[in-house]
C-alpha cells in the first residue's frame, strides 16, 4: 500500500475512537439525514439495502421527508439500532421524493403506503369519518402516478387514509390524467402536474414549516441513462442551510444553478478502482472502471469529489455504493474488518478530488448525518445556564472524522 493511502487510512482509524456528541439543544435545531439504504441496483446485499433516506428538517408535528423508497425500506425502520437517539417512524413520513423510476429507487413505495395509510375498518356498520386530505404526498418524474395507481389497484389495496401523487414534468412528458375521477384509485386524491420552468427547473414546488421558518424544495435534471432528478432542500430564513440530494448520475452539471454552496451534498459513487494491494480480488484497471461506470450512467468517487468542489459543498457523503459482482463494496462489520480499507480508499479518492481539506464519507445503512445550526452567543449562554437539561446525544456527523462503524450497533 502506498504511503499516501496508508496515511489516509491511519488518520481515519484514529478518529474511530472519538466520541461525537451533540447536546439536546443542538439536536433540537439540527437538520439530519438518516440513510436507510445505501447500495446500488445490484442489491440489496448482506450489509446494505437499496436506496432510501429520511430527512428531518425539524418540521411541525415531527414530520419527516423521504428521498427514494427501494424494496425493503419499510423493514429498515424496524432494523434501526435499538439505542438510536431519535427513532424514525414510518407514520411520520408526510412527503416522499422519487429521483427516478428505476426499480431500486421506487419498489418500496406501495409497502410504505400500506404501512402509513392504515387498513379500512372491518366493521361495515362502523362510522369512520373520511379525511379528504392526503396523509402523504409523493413527488416524482412522469409515470410515478401511473406506477403507484396501477400497483395499488392490481394488489387490491384499500386504505383508511388518502394519498396524492404529483408529477414533475418536462415539456416532452405526457402527464398521467386524474380526470375523470374514475381513473384514480379509490384512496387517491387528484395530484398536481408540476411543469418545469423555461430553464428546466422546478423551484419551490413544495414547502414545509420548521422551527426556523420555511423549508423550500427545488428540483432539477441530472444526467443518467434515463430521466433523473436531484432535490434541494433549503431554509428560506437564517441559518439558510441547504442539503443537495442527487439521484443516479454520470453528470449532475445541469442542476448546478440550484445547488451552489450547500451545507451537505449527497452524491452517488457506484463504482471505484481499488488497488490490488488493498483488495487482491479487484483486478480492473482505472480506465475499465471509469468506462463501465459511465456506460451505465453512474459516477466514481473522483467525480463526486470534483462536483463537490465545483459547487463549494461544506460536507460530502457518497451514496449508492456498488453492490454488483466486481464492484461490490459491502459495509464493514467492525473497525478491524478488512473491508474497511476498501471503503477508506473510496473515501480517499473523493476527498482528494474535492480538495477542501475535509474528508468525504461513504454512507452505510443507518448512518446519520447531522447538519447543525450555527449557534449565536446568546444560545450558547442559555445552554450553559441550563446545564441541568444538557443531554449528550450520540450522532454520526458525516464529515471530518466520522466514525465509520457505529459503535452503538453490532452489525
Amino acid at each position: 500500500m502506498s504511503l499516501r493511502r496508508l496515511s489516509f487510512a491511519i488518520q481515519h482509524t484514529r478518529k474511530l475512537h472519538r466520541s461525537l456528541y451533540f447536546s439536546a439543544a443542538e439536536m433540537a435545531r439540527a437538520m439530519t439525514v438518516t440513510f436507510l439504504g445505501t447500495c446500488s441496483g445490484g442489491g440489496p446485499n448482506e450489509s446494505r439495502n437499496c436506496s432510501s433516506l429520511v430527512l428531518d428538517c425539524k418540521l411541525a408535528n415531527g414530520a419527516l421527508w423521504m428521498v427514494d423508497c427501494a424494496e425493503g425500506t419499510t423493514r429498515q425502520f424496524a432494523f434501526q439500532p435499538p439505542d438510536t437517539p431519535s427513532w424514525l417512524k414510518p407514520n411520520s413520513v408526510t412527503k416522499m421524493f422519487i429521483t427516478h423510476m428505476h426499480a431500486d429507487h421506487c419498489m418500496g413505495i406501495i409497502p410504505m403506503l400500506r404501512n402509513i395509510l392504515y387498513p379500512p375498518s372491518i366493521d361495515p356498520n362502523a362510522f369512520v369519518p373520511i379525511n379528504p386530505h392526503p396523509k402523504i404526498e409523493i413527488f416524482g418524474p412522469a409515470g410515478i402516478r401511473t406506477f403507484v395507481r396501477s400497483i395499488m389497484t392490481m394488489t387490491l389495496t384499500h386504505t383508511a387514509d388518502k394519498y396524492v401523487v404529483h408529477e414533475l414534468l418536462r415539456p416532452d412528458d405526457v402527464p398521467t390524467p386524474c380526470d375523470p375521477p374514475e381513473v384514480m384509485h379509490t384512496n387517491e386524491v387528484a395530484g398536481k402536474d408540476i411543469w418545469c420552468s423555461e430553464d428546466g427547473f422546478w423551484r419551490e414546488f413544495t414547502i414545509g414549516r420548521s422551527v426556523f421558518g420555511d423549508v423550500l424544495v427545488d428540483a432539477g435534471p441530472i444526467l443518467h441513462r434515463d430521466p433523473c432528478l436531484g432535490f434541494i432542500f433549503r431554509e428560506h430564513e437564517e441559518p439558510k442551510r441547504k442539503i443537495v440530494i442527487l439521484g443516479d448520475t454520470y453528470d449532475p452539471s445541469p442542476i448546478i444553478p440550484l445547488c451552489m454552496s450547500p451545507s451537505l451534498l449527497i452524491h452517488e459513487a457506484t463504482d471505484a478502482h481499488i488497488p490490488r494491494e488493498i483488495a487482491p480480488q479487484h483486478r480492473r484497471t482505472p480506465e475499465k472502471v471509469l468506462h463501465t461506470a459511465l456506460a451505465r450512467g453512474h459516477s466514481i468517487p473522483q467525480m463526486a469529489g470534483e462536483f463537490a468542489k465545483t459547487i463549494g459543498a461544506e460536507k460530502l457523503v457518497l451514496n449508492h455504493i456498488g453492490s454488483r459482482h466486481v464492484c461490490s463494496f459491502p459495509a464493514p462489520r467492525h473497525d478491524r474488518d478488512s473491508r474497511l480499507l476498501v471503503i477508506r480508499e473510496i473515501e480517499r479518492q473523493a476527498t482528494e478530488a474535492w480538495g477542501s481539506g475535509r474528508h468525504a464519507m461513504a454512507a452505510w445503512d443507518f448512518m446519520r448525518v447531522v447538519v447543525p445550526a450555527p449557534e449565536s452567543e446568546s444560545m450558547r449562554q442559555n445552554d450553559q445556564n441550563r446545564s441541568s437539561s444538557y443531554e449528550h446525544v450520540y450522532a454520526d456527523v458525516g464529515a471530518d472524522g466520522l466514525p465509520y462503524v457505529n459503535k452503538k450497533r453490532k452489525w
